[in-house]
């Protein structure tokens, strides 16, 4: 078993986790098959727009898909299942969660997250919503190639006071990769609609994404300064703020 030890700190909260992750962690390039109903369910949410909302959106796609889901059921989805099931838990669990992305979780709700997810594609996560929430930070952390490719890393700096430009970066991507950016996004948006209830802002949100997203290649990771991590924050920032319409 290969131990993974994560130590993050931000606005005086503190997460310290140690956890058996090796087939956690996986690459975006070759994403876990769903069926067809969470496919187009994940697909309905990128594209979401308009005044109805984030639920609506999902839950019409989600009845649409359950009259002809057999025929699609085999063709896999262009994203890892862990970020899909984990993101949909604290979508529809933990908007309102108090604390949500800053309070620690017990380590044996962290790992029966991770055997749940290994093992199959539950109708449940077990564990808190806090332990969701850093399963999914863990993951986005471990995995090899971050969701902002690593040759994408510097442009994304230079051009992050510039709204218009990061969209197009973002369009540069890989599929797999600007799927799993958009999605994250829109579910990021969302949880700020309820701020009042789960005292996360933009500023926090932007802050710990964008180290994870956005992380510099192994080569630049000792000449990273506190410049370029306030860059990837506010390349994040402005997705948060603004939207990702091209």
């Amino acid at each position: 078993f290969f131990f993974f030890f994560f130590c993050w700190g931000m606005s005086g909260v503190s997460i310290f986790l140690q956890i058996n992750f090796m087939s956690f962690c996986l690459v975006l390039f070759f994403p876990s098959p769903l069926t067809h109903c969470q496919s187009l369910t994940l697909f309905g949410l990128l594209d979401a727009q308009g005044e109805e909302s984030f639920l609506e959106k999902e839950k019409s796609r989600v009845n649409h898909l359950l009259m002809d889901s057999a025929e699609m059921e085999d063709k896999p989805l262009k994203i890892p299942k862990e970020v899909w099931l984990l993101v949909d838990h604290l979508f529809t669990k933990a908007c309102q969660q108090e604390d949500l992305f800053q309070t620690p979780a017990m380590q044996n709700e962290l790992q029966d997250i991770i055997d749940c997810l290994d093992t199959s594609i539950p109708d449940k996560i077990p564990g808190s919503n806090h332990a969701v929430a850093e399963a999914l930070l863990v993951f986005l952390d471990a995995l090899p190639e971050p969701v902002v490719c690593y040759e994408l890393y510097q442009r994304c700096l230079d051009c992050s006071h510039d709204s218009r430009q990061c969209r197009q970066q973002i369009s540069l991507l890989p599929r797999s990769h600007r799927n799993v950016f958009r999605y994250l996004m829109a579910f990021l948006r969302e949880l700020l609609k309820y701020s009042d209830q789960n005292n996360l802002t933009a500023s926090l949100i932007a802050t710990l994404f964008g180290t994870l997203l956005i992380r510099p290649p192994p080569n630049l990771i000792g000449r990273q300064n506190q410049q370029d991590r306030q860059r990837a924050t506010d390349f994040i920032l402005g997705f948060l703020m603004g939207g990702d319409e091209e």
